[in-house]
């Protein structure tokens, strides 16, 4: 097998397990995974065109349940309290219209695990959310009845995720002693066979092979309704159970993940939860992501994508010491400086708030 004939090759059809294997292989040093990267955006381009999703996120409905939490989990570190939300139907409804002004047009909701709330409560603010024009999809874990996801069907859920991490079972019980590997594909079944749309997850860097990654991927292949793959890698939270155990790898190894993913599925999103490196998830084939947008929270409370923007987020006063924060004003500037499209929701809304913020559309808008 020749390294530039198989990228070739992967520019006109689906790469094979044996291909994707090979690749993973062969492109560890920056010569090839560039090469690798080409050809992944490539064929982005070719099969699902130049847009790049932003989506919102108010994930923090659901107090998760899993015991002991999960080690790479904040949940896991001394002294974690959880932020969790309680807003009426009618504050819900405003905070849809903050994230509309955003430009935002599509929302995660969710939060952890916990099978006796998750499908009820998710299903009442979806019910609002949609009713308000937003679009929805639900992330909750194993924590959901048939009857449930029957439901949020018929409430035009977008799609609702069920993620694995890792398909390993001796690393997935060694990092995640609470859950259930099983769980989590029952539901991804019952997903799929209700003719609703799947996300899944895959973390890099936690022990796993790359035959590990390789199985993983083509097992989400093998689902029909297989929507979108999100990959992560892993972080390790000072004073969780995994510091001074593991060494995180660097970002390189989710981008070359997302880019034989993208050489697999072809037209399918493909997302990374990290806003920081969203230049190098574009590169690598990616075209969609969660936390790089607009976000629910108490006000001066923790936000994943605002942790490293000093300068342009826009915070919306939703009233009861909640605000939605939207980053887009700069996220949306890095994908378009990469080559990528927004939604033009999102592009007149950013146009509009650096208008407003600076009296300067023309220098600062995208």
């Amino acid at each position: 097998m020749e390294f530039e004939e198989t990228l070739q090759i992967a520019l006109d059809r689906a790469i094979t397990r044996e291909e994707a294997l090979f690749l993973f292989e062969e492109t560890e040093k920056p010569a090839k995974y560039l090469k690798l990267f080409e050809a992944a955006t490539a064929v982005r381009e070719k099969e699902c065109g130049n847009l790049f999703r932003l989506d919102g996120w108010m994930g923090s409905n659901i107090e998760c349940k899993i015991d002991p939490p999960c080690k790479y989990c904040r949940r896991a570190t001394p002294g974690y309290k959880w932020e969790g939300w309680n807003v009426s139907a009618g504050q819900l409804k405003e905070i849809a219209e903050a994230f509309k002004r955003t430009g935002t047009t599509t929302v995660e909701i969710g939060g952890g695990t916990n099978p006796e709330d998750a499908g009820p409560t998710v299903i009442e603010i979806l019910k609002v959310l949609r009713e308000s024009g937003l679009d929805v999809w639900v992330n909750v874990g194993p924590a959901l009845e048939e009857e449930h996801i029957q439901e949020m069907k018929r409430l035009g859920v977008e799609s609702i995720t069920s993620s694995f991490e890792t398909m390993n079972e001796r690393i997935f019980h060694e990092i995640k002693p609470g859950d259930s590997l099983e769980k989590r594909k029952e539901l991804a079944h019952l997903i799929n066979d209700n003719g609703v749309p799947l996300i899944s997850v895959i973390m890099t860097g936690i022990g796993e092979s790359y035959q590990d990654r390789v199985d993983h991927l083509f097992y989400l292949k093998e689902l029909e309704n297989f929507y979108q793959l999100a990959v992560s890698w892993l972080k390790v939270h000072p004073k969780s159970p995994l510091e001074g155990t593991i060494i995180p790898p660097s970002p390189i190894e989710a981008a070359r993940t997302v880019a034989i993913g993208r050489l697999i599925f072809r037209d399918i999103y493909i997302n990374v939860s990290d806003p920081q490196h969203i230049q190098l998830w574009i590169m690598a084939g990616a075209n969609r992501m969660v936390h790089a947008g607009a976000s629910l929270h108490e006000k001066g409370g923790f936000s994943i994508g605002g942790q490293w923007v000093s300068t342009g987020a826009e915070h919306i006063d939703v009233g009861n010491g909640y605000e939605v924060m939207s980053i887009l004003p700069v996220t949306a500037r890095y994908i378009m400086d990469a080559g990528m499209e927004v939604e033009p929701t999102v592009q007149k809304a950013v146009g509009e708030y650096w208008e407003s913020a600076t009296g300067d559309a023309t220098m600062k808008a995208v």
